[in-house]
């Protein structure tokens, strides 16, 4: 099965990304496109993840540094007000929204988005990530919301000590 984003017409969601670091579309507007990808075609958000990195490594861009990154408490906050999305089985993928970046992620790769500079992360952190995004999307719908929120900050806690040794992108 082919997606509209794979067959190649297309890039709609790679335009909108684009048109968002150019300053042409809102922030808002690109989550929205985001978001509105169904749960099911989950490959769609795995084709702009792998569209962007290769992007992002055309441009010679350096995708993580060596520990000189972000702090962990600075990835701790950036993580605590994420708004999350997460696409199912069998393309499984993330989308992390928060106060200052994007994250798309996939159980293999991943990329942050931040303005006009974006940043591919290391395979190392992308299943963290993308279980980060389906436990904040259950604790949203969840009945028991104090035990996943435990859960929840475990993973970040971990997330964020990883994310801490990548190169800041501004």
């Amino acid at each position: 099965m082919t997606t509209p984003f794979l067959d190649g017409e297309a890039g709609p969601l790679l335009d909108a990304v684009l048109a968002w670091q150019r300053g042409e579309l809102p922030r808002d507007t690109l989550v929205q496109t985001l978001s509105g990808v169904p749960t099911d075609q989950g490959a769609d958000i795995q084709g702009l993840i792998g569209a962007l990195c290769q992007r992002v490594q055309s441009a010679s861009a350096s995708p993580s540094g060596s520990g000189q990154g972000e702090g962990v408490d600075s990835w701790r906050a950036e993580l605590m007000g994420s708004r999350a999305r997460a696409w199912a089985y069998p393309d499984i993928a993330g989308l992390l929204v928060g106060p200052e970046v994007i994250l798309l992620v996939d159980s293999r790769e991943g990329v942050v988005l931040r303005g006009d500079a974006a940043a591919c992360l290391p395979a190392s952190v992308c299943g963290s990530l993308v279980l980060l995004c389906q436990t904040i999307v259950m604790a949203q719908s969840a009945v028991d919301a104090q035990e996943l929120q435990k859960l929840q900050q475990q993973r970040i806690e971990s997330t964020s000590t990883s994310l801490s040794e990548i190169k800041p992108i501004r």
